[in-house]
């Protein structure tokens, strides 16, 4: 779960996450340390404005989730890997390697506006009554992860929370992550109200009616698949339009200028292409996300590594076996250079003069 904004200047219950890397084809992740914050420098909104958007909300039900330690061992294993929940939802540590989570204070939000994020607000998840989630039902969590809605009826600004990745969050997966958010320390932590502009673009809060299924992970490539869409990944590596509409062609090819955050960086390319990653093999792809490197060069802490590196080796290896099924895109992207226009993908972006 997460929350960010970048090259749109367009937050709420999440994830976190901001994917970049720090050199041209450092970059490999699966979600942008968007903490419900950062600024997006490109803006994909420069060209008009945003219309307004009606979208049916569903309504509230009273399902509940069982507690089990099934559950509750896969929810754990979700929100400090994968999810990153806590990359944004909570204070992280600047001057540890990767800016993990403050010890003690995980899940109990975080306000960007310290971070010159006004109204950016990563909300309490900890079970606190007054401050958290401990008067939210199940479904009101539920709801906001995948369809967009806070608990208050409101949409949830998708620049910040990345929820149309996890509209395919099977139900058992939200049932875990559920769980184990009721399991954690109750905090007391008093966060400002999110400011959420009236003509919010958000054509992936689409109510869920139906069951959704595991995802069929039978092999490495279809599991890394729905991993990757579970860390939204292309949150920050590829690039969209005012609409929220992928750029066609530029899938997974990073470029995405991240500001507003300790640490500027561009989104890497992480296609299979030469101005890629096709020079990570499987080793390193694991060193990178458990070390935070690629060799001696350092990866930005923008990018949750921190997070991905808690997760274990088979699931990794399986994003990596995905990735290199993507589409090649020739997209040069380096944050040890200047930030410059790039006259592929039409944004400024470091490294954009190498195109």
């Amino acid at each position: 779960m997460r929350v960010r904004t970048y090259q749109s200047e367009e937050p709420a219950l999440t994830k976190i996450g901001i994917v970049l890397m720090v050199s041209a084809g450092l970059a490999l992740s699966a979600s942008c340390r968007s903490r419900e914050s950062a600024s997006r420098a490109n803006s994909a909104a420069s060209s008009s404005g945003s219309s307004k958007t009606s979208v049916k909300v569903r309504p509230l039900t009273d399902r509940k989730f069982e507690r089990t330690p099934e559950r509750l061992a896969r929810g754990r294993y979700l929100v400090n890997g994968i999810g990153e929940c806590f990359a944004c939802h909570g204070p992280f540590d600047l001057n540890a390697p990767g800016w993990p989570p403050v010890p003690g204070k995980e899940g109990s939000g975080f306000d960007f506006g310290s971070l010159g994020t006004p109204g950016g607000v990563a909300a309490n998840l900890t079970p606190d009554r007054e401050t958290g989630t401990g008067n939210w039902t199940d479904d009101m969590l539920a709801r906001a992860i995948r369809e967009g809605v806070r608990h208050d009826g409101h949409l949830i600004d998708p620049t910040i929370m990345p929820y149309e990745f996890y509209h395919s969050m099977s139900d058992e997966d939200l049932a875990s992550i559920i769980v184990y958010l009721r399991s954690i320390p109750p905090i007391r932590n008093a966060l400002p109200a999110p400011k959420t502009s009236d003509d919010i673009v958000a054509p992936y809060a689409i109510p869920i009616y139906v069951p959704v299924p595991p995802a069929d992970q039978s092999t490495p490539v279809k599991r890394g698949a729905y991993l990757v869409q579970l860390g939204a990944c292309q949150w920050c590596h590829t690039l969209r339009d005012e609409n929220r509409q992928s750029l066609p062609g530029l899938e997974f090819g990073g470029g995405d200028l991240i500001t507003g955050l300790p640490e500027q960086a561009s989104s890497a390319n992480l296609t299979p292409d030469p101005s890629g990653i096709s020079y990570y093999d499987e080793a390193q792809f694991l060193r990178t996300m458990h070390t935070g490197k690629v060799g001696a060069r350092k990866i930005s802490p923008n990018m949750p590594w921190w997070f991905f590196g808690q997760m274990n080796d088979n699931d990794l290896k399986a994003m990596f076996s995905y990735l290199a099924t993507v589409k090649p895109v020739q997209h040069r992207v380096d944050n040890s250079e200047p930030v410059a226009y790039c006259r592929i993908c039409k944004r400024k972006h470091h490294g954009g003069a190498l195109n």
